[in-house]
């Protein structure tokens, strides 16, 4: 919405500048330029204005606070929209072994990590299946800035049901039938000095059940990994 009122203004003030050049009457006097200070202060705009510093709480508080200094357009709640869309994303991208999105959104050595991982299941002549039936809650656990570096870790919750099939689609090792709730921590990192926005995935720490029910928290061991471990 910022972005929308910036460019609204923005518009206005080139439409009067140019309006102030190439607008006048042929055969009238000289006319006085606009200002578009003036046209700021006039619509109640504050030029000398800094942007609010943001307001983070929770144990990771204090590093949010570091990675949002080193970057000034750094937001939590954008940062914390692409890490839930990020979730299912990458959890599809290697059910499907798509190596070409795995790639864009996993640093080196991840992605190292799933490539092998799909690599050995191709060699089995087995297929990963999630179906990610609902992502409960995404929540950052914390974070911490390193150099240029930020590390930011999320935690996440979600229902969701995996399996392995051979080549006849077949399944040999999980349930497809059976939602199991897990709760995972994934690690993102991102230079807070380059030009790209973008967070990569740059850890994955074993998941456990979030399951009440001793039976499915052990069934939910048992299935197969949804996502590569790395860490």
């Amino acid at each position: 919405m910022q972005a929308i009122i910036l460019y609204a203004i923005l518009t206005v003030i080139v439409g009067a500048m140019l309006y102030s050049v190439l607008g006048k009457n042929v055969g009238h006097g000289p006319q006085k330029a606009i200002n578009p200070k003036d046209m700021l202060d006039k619509m109640g705009i504050d030029t000398k204005a800094e942007p609010k510093p943001q307001d983070f709480a929770g144990p990771a508080a204090k590093g949010l606070e570091k990675i949002s200094a080193s970057d000034p357009n750094f937001s939590l709640p954008d940062f914390l929209d692409g890490a839930k869309g990020a979730y299912g994303m990458i959890l599809e991208a290697f059910a499907d072994a798509d190596k070409d999105l795995l790639a864009d959104l996993l640093t080196d050595d991840v992605r190292d990590s799933y490539f092998a991982a799909i690599d050995a299941l191709a060699d089995k002549g087995l297929k990963q299946v999630t179906d990610l039936a609902r992502l409960i809650k995404a929540e950052v656990v914390s974070a911490e800035r390193n150099g240029r570096v930020g590390i930011i870790r999320v935690a996440y919750h979600a229902e969701l049901a995996t399996a392995l099939t051979d080549k006849d689609d077949n399944v040999v090792k999980g349930d497809l039938d059976m939602l199991s709730r897990v709760r995972e921590i994934w690690s993102y990192e991102r230079d807070l000095k380059s030009k790209n926005p973008n967070w990569k995935l740059a850890g994955v720490e074993p998941h456990t059940s979030d399951n009440t029910d001793a039976k499915d928290a052990k069934d939910a061991k048992d299935g197969p990994d949804h996502s590569p471990d790395t860490e």
